[in-house]
């Protein structure tokens, strides 16, 4: 059903002021692009055509279910009312206004919190778990979205925009991969399809050099693609892995940036064999796709056929387009569709090159999670990501199987979004998978926790008390939003706190001899009983040792050469074992009194030398010293 609300009109739950009965309704949405809605209505008798003005709003099913849409601009003529329309959420230009607000180290939830802060009505949901800062001032929110600044959020966080209703879904990507494929290079000329397949960047032959211009030693310095034959010739390319090296060529702290090190030349060999693999299976060696089908024209046509699954696509799903003399299959992207909201379904389909590497192999991905983990301990950030998506492609395999009954995988579900008990879990011999909503457009789990033979993964964990042998990870961040402040405590064996951080620093405490206590560049001194006694701090340019809580005295240095020491009380005492040496350049000062040098001599004929101030030597009845 079409309905459409008055300017005035936002209750938007209940049914509209009228329903339509348009000839032609369409919703164009383009990837991360303009969206696109337009109708045409009939001058009917009912005077339905009448509500169509501008700045109502028009309810109509979309490939996202129902939405609703702002007619931004009308044209009436003899034959009937044209209207051309905008996603509802498209309102934020002008009503969702940024003044300043500075999402700094946040997530892609958190900044969007931020962002859609100063207009409650509009919402904005993200999984991108990544953290970036960016400065919005005096900008509406659509600019600050996917405005073309590269401080914008998709610049920033990156991600994939779907439109539903007041509320943005800014995810990794949009749609998924449900195992839609086509046919496509039998040149059949037929009107409602275009396909280009542009061949020109395919590399079939990688020559790769390691840092520092290592190469593979051989006659045959490189790795061919398992699609090579199926070119008529091999496609040459070098490429240069930098974070490949041999130890002599490394620097201390390669290996915890990721770097990889080599040994001898059968280990750069079988690293450089991986990363050129890498490259093959992100696409390099198969040519860009672009498809452009009207369903609707090309229904009971031979080429229907071969492209029939295409009805099942939405925004971002990804296509295998199979070529029909090659065989090659390379992954597209849905980019932009067209959909027809008189029938409910889609009407055209435009197909993209997708250059982003899908890891179907479980098995493999398996094996990467110790690469992920350097020998410290610390995590590689970028590779976590990988093996996320990894086990994600692993228990997917495991529920395009699952059935609702005894068999190697169950996969309960309630699809209620009402029900206190909305969710799903697959379980099977592989593994489990448990998922709280559904994806954007609906069509499957959006599925976040996972649990496998190889251990347990998970978006985001949410525990009270976590008993664990040990831990390893990339950043660990306490406190802040809903959990207050955060605190981190180390225990010795008796379960006395030793070590603690939190908002006041780093302090030591319960040890026999005092403890320790670092804050904002300074470091506190504390006795037995936990009161501070010294402190070490920057000062005057340099750093200054000194007591506290009693008579001041103090050492402080300066990195301009100076030096001074001072004792309130009057002393200063210098104990030493052994000899001691103070070498002055341009004498010492006592009570304001420059020290002399030179020799003092007796009637006697014994004399004592001085150097600045300081007895050196001399001759006394008992013998020169």
């Amino acid at each position: 059903m079409i309905q459409v609300y008055s300017p005035g009109n936002t209750d938007y739950k209940a049914n509209g002021d009228m329903t339509l009965f348009p000839d032609e309704a369409t919703v164009h949405p383009v990837l991360n692009q303009e969206w696109t809605a337009e109708l045409h209505h009939i001058i009917d008798d009912e005077g339905r055509w009448k509500y169509i003005v501008e700045d109502a709003v028009v309810k109509m099913p979309s490939f996202n279910k129902s939405q609703l849409f702002r007619i931004k601009k009308k044209e009436k003529t003899d034959s009937g009312v044209t209207a051309e329309m905008q996603p509802i959420f498209m309102d934020a230009k002008d009503d969702c206004f940024l003044i300043d607000v500075r999402p700094t180290d946040k997530t892609g939830q958190e900044a969007l919190d931020l962002m859609t802060a100063p207009n409650k009505k509009y919402k904005a949901s993200s999984n991108i778990n990544k953290t970036s800062t960016a400065y919005y001032q005096t900008k509406n929110l659509i600019e600050a979205l996917n405005g073309e600044d590269e401080n914008s959020f998709v610049s920033r966080w990156g991600g994939e925009i779907v439109f539903d209703n007041f509320t943005a879904i800014i995810n990794d990507r949009a749609g998924g991969d449900y195992g839609v494929e086509i046919l496509y290079g039998k040149n059949i000329q037929q009107d409602g399809f275009s396909e280009e397949v542009d061949t020109k960047d395919v590399v079939t032959r990688i020559v790769p050099k390691a840092f520092n211009g290592r190469m593979i030693e051989g006659k045959e310095p490189w790795i061919d693609s398992p699609l090579i034959d199926k070119y008529p010739t091999i496609r040459h390319r070098v490429m240069e892995f930098e974070d490949v090296k041999m130890r002599e060529d490394a620097q201390e702290g390669d290996e915890d940036d990721g770097i990889i090190i080599c040994d001898t030349q059968a280990e750069l060999k079988k690293a450089l064999t991986e990363k050129c693999n890498e490259q093959f299976d992100s696409g390099i060696d198969k040519p860009k796709v672009s498809i452009s089908a009207d369903l609707i024209l090309l229904e009971g046509t031979d080429l229907y056929e071969d492209i029939k699954d295409l009805v099942k696509v939405s925004l971002g799903d990804t296509v295998h387009c199979r070529h029909s003399r090659l065989g090659i299959v390379t992954d597209a992207r849905v980019i932009e569709l067209e959909w027809d909201s008189v029938k409910d379904e889609i009407k055209s389909v435009v197909l993209g090159d997708y250059q982003e590497s899908y890891i179907d192999d479980a098995a493999s991905m398996m094996n990467r999670i110790e690469s992920a983990i350097r020998s410290d301990g610390t995590v590689i950030g970028a590779q976590v990501q990988g093996i996320i998506n990894g086990v994600k492609a692993q228990l997917k395999a495991q529920s395009s199987v699952a059935q609702k009954q005894k068999v190697r995988a169950m996969l309960f579900e309630d699809l209620d979004p009402e029900s206190p008990t909305f969710g799903a879990m697959c379980l099977g011999t592989m593994g489990f998978e448990i998922a709280a909503k559904r994806t954007a457009d609906g069509r499957d789990w959006d599925w976040k926790t996972f649990g496998t033979g190889a251990g347990f993964f998970a978006d985001f964990i949410v525990a009270g008390t976590m008993l664990a042998d040990r831990i390893k990870g990339g950043t660990l961040t306490l406190g802040g939003k809903n959990n207050g402040d955060g605190v981190a405590k180390i225990l010795d064996e008796s379960g006395k706190t030793v070590v603690t951080i939190d908002l006041n620093g780093i302090k030591t405490e319960n040890l026999g001899a005092g403890g320790v206590q670092v804050k904002d560049g300074m470091i506190s001194i504390k006795n037995q009983a936990g009161k501070t006694t010294a402190i070490i701090h920057y000062q005057d340019n340099g750093v200054s040792i000194q007591s506290y809580g009693g008579t001041l005295s103090y050492i402080r240095v300066g990195n301009n050469g100076t030096a001074a020491i001072s004792g309130k009380s009057g002393n200063i005492s210098i104990p030493a074992s052994g000899p001691m040496q103070i070498n002055v350049n341009d004498g010492l000062q006592a009570s304001g009194r420059t020290t002399k040098s030179g020799k003092a001599e007796f009637s006697d004929g014994t004399y004592l030398e001085f150097k600045d101030g300081f007895l050196v030597g001399g001759n006394t009845s008992e013998g020169s010293f």
